[in-house]
């Protein structure tokens, strides 16, 4: 009886057409599934293309393995098991399947097979081609002229078989374009990458027959804030999601050759013979090194022309968004390391950004491993960067897992000027997991910090404060990472966090690490929230401070960003309320600032949050928020959108000057972005 309710799903979707099926399955056309159908063993069933039939052996509706949903055709096999389906519709070309090998023992026979004037022919043998699980092979059987009955026939060990699902009958219909659109996501378009996707052309090629082919494509790059910023714009073949560990390799071949940038209309000429199916286009562009990093660019679609001479035109030539710029501060590669990680980012005292982030020279691996400090720094708000300094190596041997250090925090002593990173070193095979009771660095993970008193250009020997500062019981403590604050009375502040010993499960906690005397001494606050790791802190009031945490709670979506408040340096934690499930969280650092704070060191109650502003993992839509209230309220619905795609996630907010946001984040595009937001713009949001 499964069998049956399967095979009647299967047929069902079919019939309804409803789904877009992945994988080489069209859209558009009559797809046969099985949620609608009852589960179990079946003999016979009409549908609407035609009489379904078990002939030999025992064929189900299983209710537990569909593709799409719940329910498939499963053929049991056996000697053998043979299903009919008496075909009521017209020209045929293909028929096509998702199918599921149920055993991986031989012998095992599938056959799709056609009745042509009352004699059985094979149409395709896929006994070697079905893989086992997951629903992985796509069935393509070409359809001959004349056929009215179709068979599938499987044998194989007793009670395993064969599933089934989605099945099509492809018409033999000339091929067309049943719908073209384009849309433009939110990606951030980066000085130094040769590839800047900023318009995505969506195709539904529908059709078998009387293949087409695309000569030539025109668009234009009306909207752009300052053409002459930019150099060439290219059109690629592509997915519709871009792959953001790799972003310069996201995107497939070019149609035509790349094109100077240039007002009007561009036209790329080329020829591709499309498939049937869904087909996605990217327009590219390659900004010059002296672009106007303030201002936008922007792209649309006017027409794709056939070799038949048919102009194909979008209902929407140009979607309602524009690309935002920036600088690929950091990518896979710079300066020969692979990946970097971790930003942190303040404004000095001299109006210098200053940047540290990881330098892993083993990929994307975390502590422990081969990880140093690096700095960037920019003296003009960040249009432009020097070269980039390692200001944290605690050395190379292989022995000590390369004695990694990172995750790093920076702060600017507002009273002297003086700036300070901290960071974890791992003097061997430590990291979160390895890391121990004690304090000495083949025990335990060591808190070190950094100094610089020339504003970031020359930097200390490293300070280890582990003993000032650490419970001997608890595993690990470290730092942020991110970015710490100066108080008003000129109390230095970071966020740190910890782990406690193993009988209480390693369990982290945030707190804050702070000193009274511009870093001579460091002393740590207790834990705000149990179970939180990376912290952003701001001062409230004078004296008030407020602790937004990662929240490992979110680990069973959805997550939500923790957030505590305390008058006394982290002595005393009370929750802060009007947070409470207000952030969302796909578990990840975050960053948080006090406007006013950073510009002259008084409240104003302007606050500015940066994260994935998404409920559950995958990390993507890297978003700025303001509150005006001092974090009472948060409007997601106001949120301004940086990046929409997929990252690493990790950001870290400074205001520039009174007007323009700094901002440096683990984005879709490169391994760390810069971008300069207009202050007014994300305020106009809530206006």
């Amino acid at each position: 009886m499964v069998g049956l309710m399967k095979l009647i799903h299967f047929w069902s979707l079919v019939l309804i057409g409803c789904l877009s099926i992945a994988s080489g399955q069209q859209t558009g056309v009559p797809t046969l599934s099985f949620e609608k159908l009852k589960s179990g063993d079946f003999s016979r069933r009409s549908t609407r293309l035609g009489l379904l039939q078990v002939v030999t052996g025992r064929a189900e509706i299983d209710e537990a393995h569909g593709s799409q949903g719940r329910k498939c055709l499963h053929l049991f096999g056996g000697k053998e098991t043979t299903v009919t389906m008496r075909i009521n519709t017209g020209d045929l070309h293909e028929v096509r399947f998702q199918a599921e090998r149920w055993t991986a023992r031989k012998p095992f026979v599938f056959l799709v097979e056609a009745q042509i004037n009352g004699k059985w022919r094979t149409i395709e043998d896929a006994s070697t081609k079905v893989k086992v699980g997951g629903f992985k092979t796509l069935v393509r059987a070409p359809v001959p002229e004349g056929m009215r009955l179709l068979r599938l026939r499987c044998s194989s060990p007793e009670n395993t078989g064969i599933l089934i699902d989605q099945l099509q009958l492809i018409p033999n219909t000339p091929m067309k374009c049943s719908s073209l659109k384009a849309s433009q996501p939110v990606l951030p378009c980066l000085v130094g990458n040769r590839v800047n996707p900023i318009l995505r052309v969506d195709l539904e090629w529908t059709g078998i027959i009387e293949p087409l082919e695309v000569r030539s494509i025109t668009i234009d790059l009306a909207g752009t804030s300052d053409l002459d910023g930019f150099d060439t714009v290219s059109l690629m073949r592509g997915p519709k999601s871009l792959e953001w560990r790799d972003p310069e390799n996201a995107l497939g071949a070019m149609f035509g050759t790349a094109q100077k940038v240039r007002p009007g209309k561009i036209t790329f000429a080329g020829q591709w013979t499309v498939g049937e199916g869904p087909d996605h286009l990217w327009i590219s562009v390659t900004p010059k090194a002296d672009v106007d990093i303030d201002g936008r660019v922007d792209g649309g679609l006017v027409s794709l022309t056939l070799a038949s001479g048919e102009q194909l035109k979008p209902t929407v030539s140009h979607p309602p968004n524009s690309q935002r710029l920036g600088i690929a501060l950091r990518n896979k590669n710079s300066d020969e390391v692979p990946t970097y990680r971790i930003p942190g980012l303040v404004t000095s005292n001299a109006g210098t950004l200053l940047c540290v982030y990881d330098q892993r020279h083993e990929g994307w691996r975390d502590l422990p491993g081969d990880i140093d400090v690096g700095l960037s720094r920019s003296t003009d708000g960040g249009r432009s960067w020097e070269p980039m300094r390692t200001i944290l190596d605690m050395g190379n041997d292989p022995a000590f897992s390369y004695d990694g250090v990172g995750d790093p925090a920076i702060l600017v002593d507002r009273k002297t000027g003086t700036i300070w990173v901290a960071a974890s070193w791992h003097h061997g095979a430590l990291g979160w997991n390895g890391s121990g009771p004690g304090f000495e660095p083949h025990e335990t993970g060591q808190l070190m910090l950094v100094r610089s008193d020339d504003d970031g250009i020359n930097w200390s020997a490293p300070i280890n404060i582990t003993r000032q500062v650490k419970d001997s019981r608890w595993c690990f403590l470290l730092q942020g990472p991110g970015r710490g604050i100066t108080m008003q009375d000129g109390t230095l502040v970071f966020p740190a966090q910890y782990q406690l010993d193993a009988e209480h499960g390693r369990e982290p906690r945030s707190t804050v690490l702070w000193s009274k005397d511009h870093g001579t001494t460091w002393h740590l606050g207790h834990e705000a929230r149990s179970n939180t790791t990376e912290a952003a802190v701001v001062e409230l009031e004078t004296g008030r401070l407020m602790l937004n945490m990662r929240d490992n709670r979110g680990r069973k979506p959805p997550g939500w960003r923790a957030v505590s408040t305390s008058k006394n340096l982290g002595a005393t934690w009370v929750t802060h309320k009007p947070s409470v499930e207000l952030l969302k969280e796909p578990v990840c650092m975050a960053s948080l600032i006090h406007v006013g704070r950073e510009l002259t060191g008084k409240a104003d109650g302007q606050l500015l949050f940066s994260n994935p502003a998404v409920g559950r993992a995958p990390r993507r839509r890297l978003t700025l928020q303001l509150s005006l209230d001092m974090g009472q309220t948060w409007s997601q619905k106001n949120a301004l959108l940086l990046d929409e795609g997929g990252s690493a996630g990790y950001s870290c907010l400074t205001m520039i000057d009174a007007h323009t946001i700094g901002i440096v984040y683990e984005c879709s595009r490169s391994h760390l972005a810069f971008q300069r937001i207009a202050l007014d713009e994300i305020k106009s949001q809530h206006r």
